[in-house]
């Protein structure tokens, strides 16, 4: 789409550097170069100054450039007048979700209804695959999942966190307390886990976890809930993704414990298809998740220790 590729070229005018322009666009270098040769062909003039770093744009390259601002300043005011409008919008709003990302999930929801109060939500639980087909049968209108090459190509994205993984035990069982734990450690403790193999964990998570279960008591589900259950008992212990501190920050029984990272950790975003026309209701809820005051919410959740915010609800509770 020309829209993309002008803001490809915005970018790299921005940064003046390939590789910095390719990360902000979250696309490769090659992909980058190829959309703005691309570019160049079907206008039909030499845009970018040709060396073996970014030397500068040709004077075509200046006008198309200057053209390219206004046209994304007069975008920018076109969405503000449609967002003035959709204050009273109604219809359904199509959403999927890592069940991993659940307890973070009304951070967005709540802002977005504040904003949208007529605007339903369908909202399902799927992994990244079922998130990848959905896009590509026109199923899904957003999604909250994990970046891959796919979400890359053909998807507008934005890094919501980078996963990280806690232990989750009953207080006053082992480890109880403590700072921090070991992924060793987790050998000592009867385990209930969803399956390793599932896509909540990464590669380097799940082989460590699968030698794990092969010395140690456990037992393995595809249920949450199951999980949870088993943990409250006090006789397991359990490995969810970071989010799962929001679930037990007001839990008198149970408390998380951070492991630390292994590996390249997976990056969590919230996901638009590039299609067109565009969703109006997905822009909506993309800018709503993104926004600042809701970046600074989700973040708040996500990076208070559980007790902590046990400690202050309790509080609130008795003002």
């Amino acid at each position: 789409m020309l829209s993309r590729k002008l803001e490809y070229l915005m970018a790299l005018a921005r940064e003046g550097h390939f590789a910095r322009a390719a990360a902000a666009c979250h696309v490769s270098q090659p992909t980058l170069s190829a959309a703005i040769q691309q570019l160049e062909a079907e206008l039909g003039v030499p845009i970018v100054k040709r060396g073996q770093r970014f030397q500068g744009l040709t004077t075509q390259g200046q006008l198309v450039i200057e053209t390219a601002q206004r046209m994304a300043s007069e975008r920018e005011r076109l969405r503000q007048q449609l967002r003035d409008q959709r204050a009273d919008s109604a219809g359904t709003l199509r959403v999927g979700v890592l069940g991993s990302a659940i307890p973070l999930f009304k951070s967005f929801t709540r802002p977005f209804r504040k904003r949208f109060p007529h605007v339903n939500l369908s909202v399902m639980v799927q992994s990244p695959f079922d998130v990848q087909q959905s896009f590509d049968a026109s199923a899904l209108d957003v999604a909250i999942t994990y970046l891959d090459q796919g979400l890359r190509r053909h998807c507008r994205t934005h890094t919501l966190y980078t996963e990280q993984y806690e232990l989750l035990i009953r207080k006053g069982t082992s480890f109880s307390g403590r700072a921090s734990v070991t992924w060793q450690d987790l050998a000592q403790l009867p385990l209930c886990l969803l399956s390793p193999d599932r896509p909540i964990f990464g590669k380097s998570e799940s082989e460590i976890l699968a030698r794990i279960l092969a010395k140690t008591p456990h037992i393995v589900t595809n249920a949450i809930w199951l999980v949870m259950d088993h943990v409250r008992t006090g006789d397991w212990a359990s490995v969810l993704p970071k989010p799962v501190r929001i679930m037990v920050s007001e839990h008198e029984e149970l408390e998380s414990i951070p492991l630390p990272r292994i590996g390249k950790p997976n990056s969590v975003v919230i996901a638009i298809p590039n299609r067109e026309p565009a969703s109006p209701l997905a822009e909506a809820f993309f800018e709503v998740a993104t926004a600042d005051e809701t970046a600074a919410a989700s973040h708040a959740l996500l990076e208070t220790p559980a007790a902590q915010r046990y400690a202050a609800a309790k509080y609130r509770r008795h003002q």
